[in-house]
């Protein structure tokens, strides 16, 4: 895709002006916490994509690049606030300078103008993954596995699949709750009919027999087969129409009611103190409650989404990736609105069948107050019922949950303050009535049994197709999260093998034998990876943290090779490799350098050993860097281009601050007679505390060099190898005069254990040091200058078999005949 020349950056964050040139080369930025490297990664991003992430995200409320981006001297002068990426296209070929300043974040110049680099770049600005902190990665390791499949998806660009699977569950659970409320009326018609008719089941049997008891005392042919279709009281209904009123009937419905307001006090108190404890929830924690009442309609939003138009509102936004980003940030909390919003919504079903009962039985109840109640009565009972029935419908979503919870504090069900002792009225009213006769109660009962039979079996009829669309809702959701999990099952094998292939030369000393596996399933991703040989485990359950990060990292580097192939090209790691642990650290410079030999990284540190070490492993080379030193609000960086310590140390001397070279040379040689003592199999005297210092190092580093060459001279002679053997006695012969010069060997050494007597020598007299450790240390370095590695054995434990640089350009064999 991309890969950066050059970097000017102009108030933007702490800087106020620098210019980098990492010329398509890996650049470390290397530094102290708080000497302002960040600034450069924010630079790099906000260059890139007009964002700065810092700005963004959880906990940064208030907070945009508009207002916060400038340099806080230049906070009302956004305009000022710059940066220009000089950027190389590889795929065409062709270099340009990106150019965007903060006040018109959203857009960017280009020099010069070339359509297909701008679609370049522009597709680069849908990558921020590009730029990778040290908290970024734990997000794919040390997380839900709901959440981990948010983000790799994300990463990989396929968060239509999460979206879709969120749109396909919140159609699924609405067909559900819906079925729920069409059983619920079918009890309710049922136990409507069952009371009625006096049996304790709805079987056809039972209920022929009570219906063809009363079409007996009328003289009516009996029904042998109950269908659908049959009308229970056919040949009933000819002639004068008697009251819809029987008795029996009215005292029955009346004393179910009795027995339910009886139970209104407990009706529903678990379901509605668990609603209540929900929304008290969400109304401390708005951005959750927005969450909440956007989800369903976010979501929808993300799936109807195809380019830059909202499909919520119309509205033209900059480029659909920000549109994205947008609707994204609003779901920012929808894993725990959405378990709430489960929770609720399931609570609220359970109230919603209880009323719609307790509507049932007040509908009941209703003409027998009319008939002989009060007409006050009766139209209480209306008005509750109506009441009850628009409560039931209102609870569908959880923003008309919270708008009943007052309701809830209270008593949700809200009866006539008067019905218990209405009821008992009411219930002797009818008793008193005189019985009715034979011909005029089976002519009621057959009418009221028609009448409730017929509700049965239109509520029987609403809930199968409830039925049949919940089944489909399920098939469909069931069929698409398959379909979902085989893909990504086969993308995620493919990003394990990489991703365990990377975390083993990582760690190849200990955990030789490590894999991970991932398991998709509903939107989830569990991984488990295995420990030593004591099985496949969660990575946090035993691996360290710093193993965790660099599990992190390798994850990474796996996803995007599996996204961009070999496009991708670059990549900024703000303090990363900080979190691999320090036995492992040239492990991950060599598997960068193997594995993504053409991606330019940009890797910021505040460990300096951490960014020598990417120069001694030929990850950076020794100038493609700067050194951050400090930081003031006036000035910004306080810096220094990374140089060799040769040009470094002239340069001291230069102001003839010989303390200050004599310090940085001595530092140096300690640092690399460690790397030389490990590289060349230098057997130092062991000390416990592991504090090897220049005298202990340096001597045996010097010695194992003269054994090694003795070594290969004598291979060479063995094998005849001419070449071979020229080669060694030339570098025999510089290494000896390296050492004789100036007083010889032993001055050498002294010299490197006494140190501090240097700091009273005089800028010429300390060039001569300087000039022998030089010349000393070109001994154990190869001299080509695209390679200039230093002089390594293979293998690294047992006997050595070649003595070689990284070009091969020495290539010692060890190997006695």
């Amino acid at each position: 895709m991309i890969q950066v020349e050059a970097i000017r950056i102009r108030e933007l964050r702490g800087i106020r002006e620098l210019q980098l040139t990492p010329q398509r080369k890996n650049f470390v930025i290397s530094g102290p916490n708080g000497s302002g490297k960040s600034g450069v990664v924010d630079a790099i991003q906000f260059g890139l994509t007009g964002e700065i992430s810092r700005l963004s995200g959880k906990g940064t409320g208030g907070l945009s690049v508009q207002k916060h981006g400038p340099h806080v001297d230049r906070r009302n002068d956004p305009a000022v606030a710059e940066v220009s990426l000089t950027l190389h296209f590889p795929e065409r070929g062709k270099t340009a300078v990106l150019t965007r300043n903060v006040k018109t974040a959203k857009t960017f110049k280009l020099a010069p103008e070339d359509p297909g680099v701008r679609a370049l770049v522009e597709e680069v600005a849908r990558h921020p993954e590009l730029t990778l902190s040290r908290r970024e990665i734990i997000k794919y390791i040390l997380v839900e596995a709901s959440e981990r499949s948010k983000e790799i998806q994300a990463l990989l660009k396929l968060e239509v699949i999460g979206n879709a699977r969120s749109v396909l569950a919140t159609a699924k659970n609405r067909v559900t709750r819906a079925h729920s409320v069409t059983q619920a009326d079918t009890a309710n018609a049922k136990d409507a009919l069952r009371r009625h008719l006096d049996v304790k089941a709805l079987s056809a049997d039972d209920v022929l027999a009570a219906v063809n008891q009363r079409r007996h005392v009328l003289g009516l042919p009996a029904i042998t087969e109950l269908k659908a279709a049959t009308v229970l009281n056919a040949g009933a209904a000819e002639g004068e129409q008697p009251p819809a009123f029987n008795k029996k009937t009215a005292l029955k419905d009346l004393e179910a009611m009795k027995d339910a307001q009886a139970g209104f006090p407990a009706l529903g108190g678990t379901a509605t103190k668990a609603i209540l404890a929900d929304l008290t929830t969400l109304e401390g924690d708005r951005t959750l409650l927005d969450a909440v009442k956007q989800q369903s309609f976010v979501e929808r939003g993300l799936a109807l989404m195809d380019g830059p138009r909202c499909p919520l509102c119309d509205m033209e936004w900059e480029d659909e990736e920000h549109l994205k980003n947008h609707l994204k940030t609003k779901l920012a909390k929808s894993e725990q609105a959405t378990v709430l919003q489960k929770r609720v919504l399931e609570n609220a079903s359970v109230i919603v069948s209880q009323a719609r009962r307790i509507v049932a039985l007040s509908r009941a109840v209703q003409p027998v107050a009319e008939k002989d109640g009060t007409a006050e009565f009766s139209r209480e009972l209306s008005v509750w019922a109506e009441q009850l029935t628009a409560f039931a419908k209102s609870l569908g979503t959880v923003d008309e949950v919270l708008s009943h919870k007052a309701r809830f504090e209270q008593s949700w069900i809200a009866p006539p303050p008067t019905l218990a002792a209405t009821l008992e009225t009411l219930a002797s009213v009818v008793k008193a009535k005189p019985d009715q006769s034979a011909s005029v109660a089976a002519h009621s009962f057959l009418t009221l049994a028609q009448d409730r039979f017929a509700t049965y079996l239109q509520n029987r009829r609403a809930e199968k197709r409830a039925q049949e669309a919940r089944r489909i809702g399920q098939i469909v959701y069931t069929t698409y999260c398959s379909v979902a999990e085989e893909r990504l099952t086969a993308l995620y094998d493919a990003v394990e093998g990489d991703f365990s292939d990377f975390y083993r030369e990582i760690n190849s000393d200990d955990e030789g034998g490590f894999n991970a596996k991932f398991a998709p399933a509903e939107g989830k991703l569990d991984l488990e990876v295995a420990f030593y040989d004591k099985g496949m485990y969660p990575p946090g359950a035993y691996h360290s943290e710093g193993h965790q990060d660099g599990m992190g990292v390798c994850l990474y580097l796996a996803l995007m090779k599996r996204l961009l192939g070999d496009r991708f090209r670059f990549v900024v790691f703000d303090d990363v490799v900080m979190s691999v642990d320090q036995d492992h650290r040239k492990q991950f410079c060599r598997l960068l350098k193997s594995r993504f030999s053409e991606t330019q990284f940009i890797i910021t540190t505040h460990d300096k050993i951490w960014a020598k070490q990417m120069q001694t492993e030929g990850l950076v080379e020794p100038k493609s860097g700067v050194v951050f030193h400090s930081w003031n609000v006036q000035a910004g960086p306080i810096f220094e281009q990374i140089a060799e310590v040769w040009d470094q140390i002239e340069a001291d001397l230069a102001r003839n601050a010989v303390e200050t070279a004599a310090s940085r040379l001595r530092r140096h040689l300690e640092y690399v007679a460690g790397e030389l003592a490990e590289k060349l199999g230098a057997k130092p005297v062991y000390r416990g505390d592991f504090s090897y210092d220049l005298g202990d190092l340096l001597p045996v580093v010097i010695g194992r060099h003269g054994e090694l060459l003795g070594m290969a001279a004598k291979v060479a002679n063995a094998w005849r190898d001419d070449d071979a053997k020229a080669k060694v006695e030339a570098m025999k012969t510089a290494r000896t005069k390296a050492l004789t010069k100036y007083n010889g060997e032993q001055w050498i050494i002294n010299k490197a254990i006494h140190y501090n007597e240097w700091a009273s020598f005089t800028k010429n007299e300390f060039r001569v040091v300087v000039d022998a450790f030089k010349a000393l240390l070109l001994q154990f370095r190869c001299t080509k200058p695209s390679c200039e590695s230093w002089l390594y054995i293979t293998p690294r434990k047992g006997t050595p078999e070649v003595l070689r640089c990284r070009c091969m350009k020495i290539n010692l064999n060890l190997n006695a005949k």
